[in-house]
């Protein structure tokens, strides 16, 4: 017996030895075949996309990636160490996808050119020790030491990309960071290989690209980040939203909260997308920052506080001639996808986080088809009647649990806003689009043509003289588009606040460096730098930016406090309409007893009346406070239990089939 579990005991090592050395033999095969692993995750997210892979085929110069790191274990935290690790191993997966060309190079001994087979990405890596070459070639590059918030030493680690003359600088990759490198990486590649030869132009009255505002007096506005980021890929600037005419070489026009259009503006528009020019336009209902942009203090003594932007925008004309109806003065609620704000459990129903339920309609398409996570703040919604020749993409659409309501009743900052459109909502069970794309041939807005050209009753007004027919021989005729000398496209939002910072980004200062990283909060510069994407640059990035910003968010919870506030609706609508008939017959008491202020005081049956209306009024609002607790402790324990089986559940699990393992084992034993 002792004899068999001793034989036993030495197999079980004798597996585990050759259990160890297999997976060994396995790492070594893996590391000779470039880093080969499998990646289990749903979206391969550990593997580089097809985007990526495209951008490295098209290499037909030489790239160079200059890795600067610290990497010393003296001065970098083991977690600094890891990260370090992990960008080197992304950085080998860009050198093994990338390929091996045969191009001409001077050969530095003869200075002729030869042809030579080289491998058009390759990686430098580069410790810039105190004094050393390595130091000034990260100066030259524009990197900078960050202090290590673990070790609380300066440490590097960051890349610079170099084609020929031009070069891009990723100057540190935080913890936050690595889940962005492989679209960084692959921007900057397309970038200093490709150059910025395309323009995006912003229609707008914003100070989007920073600089001095209205107030002199106040220090200069910083870019908005996604102006910012689209600046990294293409020749972008401003112009204003009276403008008569878009510049030819526009790749792709954003109008931004066209809230101070004007006719000629809006002619502007139309003439460039007849000719076939690609346009983004985002408008809102209730530009809920724009309050926050007046400069509070006055550009001179004497003269009236700065004030912000209007909150309401609309493209009116256009939108008739493009078959869009957009009521500017509703904002959609929507129950299914609102955000918790504030405090613990508040969930506004007009400031919506969206899923991957409301970009289902976009699946098929490059833009949407990654997308699970956007904000939107007191949004519009869109409506379609196009025409013949329009084609409608719905792209992002609201659940069908959604009712319009007033700018005011949607300020999710208000007291009790969020509690009366949860009382008073009706859904209209029918989705609405937040954001669409129109593409095809368009007609004008403008069929009598330029609206700034003389009406022909002014002319008449002029007369018939000799002088005017000269004029008139002279004339410019109209030579506007009436319909589309080549197809165009049009991506519209319905919401402004989409795009400004607060919402889609959040700025985080890098000790020692002197310089901000923006994190991403949600995707919503992914859809707008998607959309210009698909609309002017480069399509491989869309697939690369898109996967690197994909998340997972909850969602269950709107739908357990929605649970929970169904289970006691009735009753809590019950006490407060109580409440309120007990507070109307108090006040319907006391003004009758106003006139004659005396006679009330001395009448027994009127105070007797006033105390048991304010008891009543005070008990029933006592009980609807109960029953709104009642709410939140139901919501709060289906949250607790989800999260004991989230962190728990898998550990007992385990527990449990380890110790009936054990039984069937000792019972397997014992029956021999």
């Amino acid at each position: 017996m002792n004899d068999m579990k001793l034989g036993r005991g030495a197999i079980a090592i004798a597996g585990l030895i050759v259990a160890f050395f297999i997976v060994i033999l396995i790492n070594l095969v893996a590391g000779l075949f470039g880093g080969v692993r499998a990646d289990l995750t749903e979206n391969k997210v550990h593997t580089l996309s097809q985007g990526t892979k495209n951008i490295l085929k098209k290499l037909e110069t030489p790239v160079t990636l200059r890795y600067y790191v610290t990497d010393d274990s003296d001065v970098m935290s083991p977690g600094e160490l890891t990260r370090a690790r992990r960008i080197k191993e992304r950085l080998d997966e860009f050198v093994h996808a990338a390929p091996a060309k045969t191009i001409e190079l001077a050969n530095p001994e003869t200075g002729k050119f030869e042809k030579k087979k080289v491998r058009m990405l390759t990686v430098e890596k580069l410790n810039p020790e105190p004094n050393t070459d390595a130091e000034d070639s990260a100066a030259i590059d524009g990197m900078r030491p960050a202090m290590s918030r673990e070790t609380n030493n300066e440490i590097y680690m960051g890349i610079a990309v170099k084609c020929i003359d031009a070069s891009e600088t990723i100057p540190w990759i935080g913890a936050n960071d690595e889940e962005t490198l492989e679209y960084e990486l692959a921007r900057a590649i397309s970038s200093v290989h490709g150059g910025k030869a395309k323009k995006v132009r912003v229609m707008t009255s914003l100070s989007v690209g920073g600089g001095m505002g209205a107030n002199f007096q106040a220090p200069p506005e910083p870019q908005w980040a996604f102006f910012q980021q689209i600046g990294q890929e293409y020749d972008i600037e401003t112009i204003s939203p009276t403008v008569k005419e878009i510049p030819a070489d526009t790749s792709c026009l954003v109008v931004l909260h066209p809230h101070d259009i004007n006719d000629d503006g809006q002619f502007a528009i139309d003439q460039f997308l007849l000719n076939g020019g690609n346009v983004i336009a985002m408008v809102d209902p209730n530009f809920f920052y724009a309050r926050s942009m007046g400069g509070g203090q006055p550009q001179m003594p004497g003269m009236p506080p700065q004030q912000g932007p209007p909150p309401t925008s609309d493209l009116s004309k256009l939108f008739k001639a493009w078959g869009v109806k957009f009521d500017s003065t509703q904002v959609l609620a929507d129950l299914s996808f609102g955000s918790e704000i504030i405090r613990p459990g508040n969930f506004s129903p007009t400031f919506l986080t969206l899923n991957d339920q409301a970009v289902d309609g976009g699946k098929d398409d490059a833009v949407t088809q990654m997308l699970n996570h956007l904000n939107m703040l007191t949004p519009g919604a869109f409506t379609f009647d196009a025409p013949e020749g329009i084609k409608v993409d719905s792209l992002v659409q609201s659940s069908p649990n959604n009712q319009f309501v007033s700018s005011f009743e949607a300020d999710p900052t208000q007291d009790g806003a969020t509690e009366r459109i949860r009382a008073n909502f009706e859904a209209s069970n029918e989705r609405k689009t937040l954001v669409a794309r129109l593409s095809g041939t368009f007609k004008t807005a403008f069929p009598e043509g330029d609206p700034s050209a003389p009406k022909e009753e002014e002319k008449k007004e002029e007369g018939e003289g000799e002088d005017n027919k000269e004029e008139k021989a002279e004339e410019k005729k109209d030579n506007s588009l009436k319909e589309s000398a080549k197809p165009g496209q049009v991506f519209l939002i319905s919401d402004v606040d989409f795009i400004y910072d607060p919402i889609c980004i959040r700025r985080q200062q890098i000790p020692g460096l002197g310089f901000e990283m923006v994190e991403p909060l949600n995707q919503n510069l992914t859809l707008v730098q998607n959309a210009i994407e698909q609309l002017s640059g480069d399509p491989d990035l869309i697939n690369v930016r898109s996967r690197s910003t994909v998340r997972r968010p909850f969602t269950r919870q709107n739908e357990w406090l929605q649970e929970a506030e169904a289970k006691f609706s009735t009753e809590l609508a019950s006490f407060r309409e109580k409440e309120k008939e007990a507070e109307a017959r108090l006040g319907q008491l006391l003004a009758q007893s106003s006139g004659n202020l005396e006679k009330a005081i001395m009448s027994d049956e009127v105070q007797d009346q006033i105390k048991q209306l304010r008891k009543d009024a005070a008990e029933f609002s006592r009980k609807a406070r109960e029953l709104e607790k009642d709410v939140t402790r139901d919501f709060k324990r289906k949250q607790s239990f989800f999260k004991f089986i989230n962190f728990l559940g898998m550990p007992i699990v385990i527990i449990l089939a380890g110790i009936g393992l054990a039984i069937y084992r000792r019972t397997q034993t014992a029956a021999r």
